[in-house]
C-alpha cells in the first residue's frame, strides 16, 4: 500500500514538470514506514519513470524531486480493479472524497454496458443484481429499522415467525409452522431445522432472546410491542407469547419489521435467517448474498448490491418497469401512466410539552386551524395533492365555506416557535411556508431542517414546536395505524402523559371490534381525537404516479420497497441489467 500511498502523494502535492525540495523524512512520515523503506518506493518511482529524485548535496540540502507524468489515470484504475475485488474501502480511500462517488457510478456504467474485464472467473458467473443509489444504507439491525428502503432490505435478511402473503394478503406461517391463540396468549411451534446466516440453530430460546432485546433497545417499535408482556419457551420448537393487551393485534404484529428475528454475534454482528444474509455494510456498500440453507424457496439471485454514488444515480438511464416521472421528466415519453393516491399524508404535529404558550389547549386548536387554511407552497404542483381529511381520506381543493381564521389577539409565546422538519423537498416547502405564514401573522417563528435519522431523535424532536412530517400506509392497514399510533417518535413526544393514558385506552378498545372495517373506523375516531385535542392536523395527500415499460432496473424503486429480490430473474445471463419476474410476467410484481 506504500506505494500508492506514494502515487496518491505524488498526485496531491505535486504539479508535473516543477521541481520541488522534500526531505526524506517528510516522505516517510506520509507513507508511514522507516527512512530505508521510502527509499525502495523512492526507487521503483523513478524506475517506473513518475519522478526524477535528486539527493540534496551539502550540510542543509533537501533533496529535489520532479513529477514527470500525471498519475490520476493509474490510480482510478488501481481503484476500479479493487472495486471488481470487492475491496471498497480500499478502493475509495485511493480518490478525494468528491471524486469518490463517480468512481462507483464509472464502475457501475461498466458493468450495465459489459466491459468489465476485473472481474474473476467466479464472479463472472454469479447472478448479481447492482443498484445505483442517491445514500448510504443506514442501520439495518432487525430492531432499529425505521426508513422504507431499510424496512425493505431488513425483510430478505430476517424471517419472521408469520409473514403476510403479498398477493392474498392473509397471514401465513415463515419460521412458524404452527400457532394458535389461547385465552390471550398464543402457542408458536417453529418449522425443524431452521438456521441463522452463520449456520448456528435457530430455536424458541433464540426467538425469546430476539424479543428480550427489542424490548431492552431504545426502538420506537419497543412501544408498538408492549402488548407482549414476555415469551416462555416450552420446548426447544415451541414457545408461548403472554400478552397484557390487544391480543388479537399479535398476528398482525409478527409481520412487523422489528419481529424480524435476529442474533447477535460475540463480535456484535447482527445476524437473520431470511433469504438473503448481508455480507457488507459500508458508507459505499450493502452487498445481500442468498443464503443457502434459507428454509424457503432460494432467490435465482446469488446476490444483490446497492451503490452509494449520491445524486450520480439519477444520471443512469432509467430503463425499468416502474419509476417515478416527476425524477427525470424527459425520460417518461414510452411510460404508459398509472395514477393512484397515496395511503398516508403529510401532516403537522403540535407539541404540548416544550413552551407554555403550547400547553394551552386553545392556543394549539387556534394554531390548527389557521395552519390548515393555508395555501399549498407554490414549488409543490396543486395537481399533485389532495387535501387530507386524515390519513386514508382526502378530498379535492376547494374553496372553504368556513370563515378565515387568524392569530389576532392570541398572546405571544415566550420565545420564537420552533418549526422542525428533515431533508424532503415537500417537507422543507410546507415547513418554511407554515414559518413564514407564522411571522407574518404576528406569531415570531424559526425553521430548522435536519438530516434523517438525526431528525428522528426523541431528544431533537422534543425541542420542536411544530413539528412537520409524513407517513405512508402499507398494504395491511390496522398494522400501519397502530405503527404510527405507537411507535412513532414525533407523535410520542408531542403527547402529554395525560394524553398518552387516554391514546392506550382507546386503542385498547379498537381491538374489542371483530371486523376490519369496524376497528379501521375506530382508528379513525382516533385521528379524530387527536386533530380535536389539537396535537395533530392532516395536511395533504400525495398523488402516486407510476410509469410502466417492460424492464427493470430502476433507481428508484429500491427507495420504494418495489423489487421483490426473491422473484427477479436476468432475462439473459449476458445482459444482467434486464430482468423480470420468475413467472415471465412483465408486471411489476418483481
Amino acid at each position: 500500500m506504500r506505494y500508492w500511498r506514494a502515487l496518491i502523494f505524488l498526485r496531491d502535492e505535486l504539479t508535473v514538470g516543477e521541481r520541488q525540495r522534500l526531505s526524506l523524512d517528510h516522505l516517510a512520515g506520509v507513507l508511514s514506514c522507516t527512512r530505508r523503506n521510502a527509499q525502495i518506493v523512492i526507487k521503483k518511482l523513478v524506475e517506473e519513470g513518475w519522478i526524477r529524485w535528486q539527493p540534496g548535496v551539502g550540510r542543509g540540502n533537501l533533496p529535489t524531486i520532479c513529477l514527470l507524468k500525471p498519475v490520476d489515470s493509474t490510480i482510478r484504475q488501481a481503484a476500479l480493479s479493487l472495486l471488481a475485488q470487492n475491496q471498497i474501502e480500499r478502493a475509495t480511500a485511493l480518490l478525494p472524497a468528491q471524486e469518490r462517488q463517480g468512481l462507483l457510478a464509472e464502475y457501475l456504467a461498466q458493468h450495465r454496458s459489459g466491459h468489465v474485464a476485473l472481474l474473476t472467473p467466479a464472479q463472472h458467473h454469479q447472478d448479481v443484481l447492482r443498484i445505483p443509489f442517491y445514500r448510504g444504507i443506514h442501520d439495518l439491525d432487525a430492531v432499529q429499522l425505521s426508513r422504507r428502503t431499510e424496512v425493505h432490505l431488513g425483510s430478505y435478511i430476517y424471517a419472521g415467525l408469520l409473514q403476510r402473503d403479498v398477493r392474498s394478503g392473509c397471514i401465513e406461517g415463515d419460521l412458524a409452522a404452527h400457532w394458535e391463540r389461547r385465552g390471550n396468549d398464543w402457542l408458536i411451534t417453529l418449522r425443524k431445522g431452521l438456521m441463522f446466516h452463520d449456520g448456528s440453530p435457530l430455536t424458541a430460546t433464540e426467538v425469546k432472546a430476539h424479543f428480550e432485546r427489542l424490548k431492552a433497545s431504545d426502538s420506537a417499535n419497543v412501544r408498538l410491542f408492549d402488548c407482549i408482556e414476555r415469551v416462555d419457551v416450552l420446548s426447544p420448537l415451541c414457545l408461548k407469547l403472554v400478552t397484557q393487551a390487544t391480543p388479537d393485534f399479535v398476528p398482525a404484529l409478527l409481520t412487523q419489521k422489528a419481529a424480524g428475528i435476529s442474533k447477535v454475534t460475540p463480535d456484535g454482528r447482527v445476524l437473520g435467517a431470511g433469504a438473503f444474509r448481508l455480507d457488507e455494510s459500508t458508507e459505499w456498500l450493502t452487498r445481500l448474498t442468498a443464503f443457502e440453507h434459507y428454509h424457503g424457496y432460494r432467490p435465482w439471485l446469488d446476490a444483490v448490491e446497492i451503490w452509494n454514488i449520491g445524486d450520480r444515480a439519477m444520471d443512469f438511464d432509467l430503463s425499468s418497469d416502474v419509476v417515478h416521472p416527476w425524477l427525470v421528466p424527459e425520460k417518461t415519453a414510452p411510460f404508459s401512466q398509472l395514477e393512484a393516491w397515496e395511503l398516508g399524508c403529510e401532516y403537522v404535529l403540535l407539541n404540548e410539552n416544550w413552551s407554555e404558550w403550547m400547553r394551552a389547549p386553545a392556543h394549539r386548536l387556534r394554531l390548527s386551524a389557521f395552519l390548515r387554511q393555508l395555501p399549498l407552497p407554490e414549488s409543490m404542483a396543486l395537481s399533485d395533492y389532495r387535501v387530507a381529511k386524515g390519513m386514508l381520506k382526502s378530498q379535492a381543493p376547494e374553496q372553504s365555506e368556513c370563515p378565515p381564521v387568524d392569530l389576532f389577539g392570541l398572546p405571544a409565546p415566550e420565545r420564537p416557535l420552533v418549526v422542525l422538519t428533515y431533508q424532503l423537498h415537500d417537507h422543507i416547502a410546507l415547513a418554511e411556508s407554515l414559518t413564514a405564514a407564522l411571522n407574518a401573522a404576528g406569531i415570531a417563528a424559526t425553521c430548522c431542517i435536519d438530516t434523517f435519522p438525526d431528525f428522528n431523535r426523541a431528544e431533537r424532536l422534543a425541542e420542536a414546536d411544530i413539528i412537520i412530517s409524513g407517513e405512508v400506509f402499507g398494504e395491511d392497514s390496522v398494522l400501519s395505524w397502530m405503527e404510527w399510533l405507537k411507535a412513532s417518535t414525533a407523535l410520542n413526544v408531542c403527547l402529554s402523559t395525560r394524553h398518552q393514558k387516554v391514546l392506550h385506552q382507546k386503542l385498547e378498545t379498537v381491538f374489542q371490534f371483530e371486523s376490519e372495517a369496524e376497528r379501521l373506523e375506530a382508528f379513525g375516531e382516533v385521528e379524530r381525537w387527536l386533530v380535536e385535542s389539537g396535537l395533530y392536523r392532516p395536511l395533504w395527500q400525495n398523488r402516486q404516479q407510476l410509469g410502466i415499460r417492460p424492464h427493470l432496473n430502476g433507481v428508484s424503486l429500491l427507495a420504494n420497497g418495489w423489487i421483490d429480490f426473491s422473484r427477479v430473474v436476468f432475462s439473459s445471463p449476458e445482459r444482467s441489467p434486464e430482468f423480470h419476474c420468475e413467472n415471465g410476467s412483465d408486471h411489476p410484481d418483481c
